[in-house]
């Protein structure tokens, strides 16, 4: 029955789905009320043209912050504070100090995010159109080979922060 508890990897999987759905939703509404961008969801970017409006030019050349700022918030806030995304609320999973007695820390809280940290900062420095994707794919690769050998089916990223992602039906932790 101990095991049970551990069983977390594939509400985890729909978790991030979930997570990066809304995250989409929330990028699609940012670019509803700037003006047409690259950022965009218009396809014919193409006629696209220079501007002298600051709101344009800001958004043309931060975008990729501002976006990946929202991000890191989004996963940072979220675990700290709940120890759950919306996600993993959907999903019934919760992110716990490994000691699974205690919420995790602003410190693990950022270390989980670490490397969504640092695919938004290679995004934000070298504009790369495909390496954030190809990194980020690695990553998932990378994660998928440490979680299933594991008995705790821990991810690189909890094994980094020292924290572990419990089924909630089953954890009696008090929050």
């Amino acid at each position: 029955m101990e095991q049970v508890k551990y069983d977390t990897i594939y509400r985890r999987f729909f978790a991030k789905i979930i997570d990066y759905i809304l995250l989409l939703i929330v990028g699609y509404v940012l670019t509803i009320f700037l003006p047409p961008t690259t950022y965009s969801f218009d396809f014919d970017n193409a006629k696209i043209q220079q501007s002298t409006d600051p709101v344009l030019n800001f958004w043309t050349n931060y975008g990729d912050l501002v976006l990946s700022t929202i991000l890191i918030i989004y996963f940072v806030a979220f675990h700290l504070f709940g120890g759950q995304t919306p996600g993993k609320m959907m999903t019934g999973v919760k992110v716990w100090d490994m000691s699974e007695n205690k919420k995790i820390t602003f410190k693990q809280s950022f270390l989980r995010s670490l490397p969504d940290i640092s695919f938004a900062l290679i995004t934000f420095l070298f504009s790369y159109e495909y390496l954030p994707l190809v990194l980020i794919c690695i990553w998932n690769i990378a994660n998928l080979i440490q979680v299933f050998p594991d008995k705790k089916h821990r991810t690189i990223n909890d094994l980094i922060a020292k924290s572990i992602v419990l089924k909630t039906s089953d954890n009696t932790i008090k929050n």
